[in-house]
């Protein structure tokens, strides 16, 4: 039967005081007819009682802080839709006063814009929900062609900047949904554009593993350790962002869902590298 000594009870206390709340009494329930062995019991159920405390307050701040996240993200959804909204009631004012073919033909791209920005609010909305109910994300998955998606990413933003793409020669296609893949390097692309000031470079490849890579490089400020740790976390933006926080997050659970992975790298002051990996179609 083993019944602790007094430097044993110290030295666990000492600890649980210093915050470690895992450790324990090396003491056998049954003896209790020995002080000692009845003083560790009693240590091990407060410790019991303690650490068990010590998640529930833990889990509460997460809570609070999961609640404040979410408020904090309609409140982002809620600005960021009444530019598009806005858009379109002054298009559609324009339009109900003007008869002029040239007044609808300056309407109707930004009201298209307008609509195409709100279908990706709504889109990411029901991502998440989606994400949040464990219900998985819809792919209609297909063997694409990435280059041809990552050319009409790049059309996309032909306005902001020229973005330089390197590919190989050849390049199987990729088992993907092509709406979803253009989904993500939207994201990392107009993540380039906003935090680096600059065009990206766009790099395509194959692996070793029967992947198809996509890189976004761009050649901002980067991303500091701590910063990278977190930069896929849900609701989460950077210091001079403005957005809703959930690009990236539904961005790597779209590539997971693929069977793939988005990660990134970064140095401080070197930019940083987004990297979407895909599996091959064979």
């Amino acid at each position: 039967m083993r019944v602790p000594d007094l430097e044993q009870l110290l030295d666990v206390i000492s600890l649980a005081c210093l915050g470690d709340t895992r450790v324990r009494v090396d003491v056998d329930e049954r003896a209790l007819d020995d002080p000692m062995g009845m003083i560790g019991n009693a240590v091990n159920v407060l410790l019991d009682d303690l650490e068990y405390r010590q998640r529930e307050r833990e889990e509460a701040l997460r809570r609070v802080a999961g609640m404040e996240a979410k408020q904090e993200f309609l409140a982002y959804l809620s600005h960021d839709m009444q530019t598009p909204m806005a858009v379109l009631l002054g298009a559609v004012t324009v339009l109900r006063n003007s008869h002029s073919q040239a007044d609808v033909a300056a309407t109707l791209p930004l009201m298209e814009q307008a609509i195409e920005r709100l279908q990706r609010f709504v889109r990411q909305f029901l991502d998440l929900a989606r994400l949040e109910a464990d219900r998985g994300l819809v792919l209609e998955v297909t063997a694409m062609d990435v280059g041809t998606v990552v050319k009409r990413v790049v059309d996309l933003f032909a306005d902001d900047g020229a973005i330089e793409v390197r590919a190989p020669a050849e390049l199987p296609p990729a088992a993907a949904d092509p709406m979803r893949v253009e989904q993500i390097l939207t994201n990392l692309v107009a993540n380039a554009f906003k935090y680096a000031k600059s065009a990206p470079t766009i790099e395509l490849r194959e692996t070793d593993q029967d992947t198809v890579e996509v890189r976004v490089v761009d050649r901002g400020p980067g991303l500091t350790p701590d910063e990278l740790e977190r930069v896929f976390d849900k609701f989460e933006r950077g210091p001079t962002a403005n957005g809703a926080g959930l690009g990236l997050y539904i961005s790597r659970a779209l590539a997971e869902a693929h069977g793939g992975a988005l990660t990134a790298d970064s140095v401080p002051g070197e930019g940083a590298t987004f990297i979407l990996c895909l599996p091959a179609a064979r």
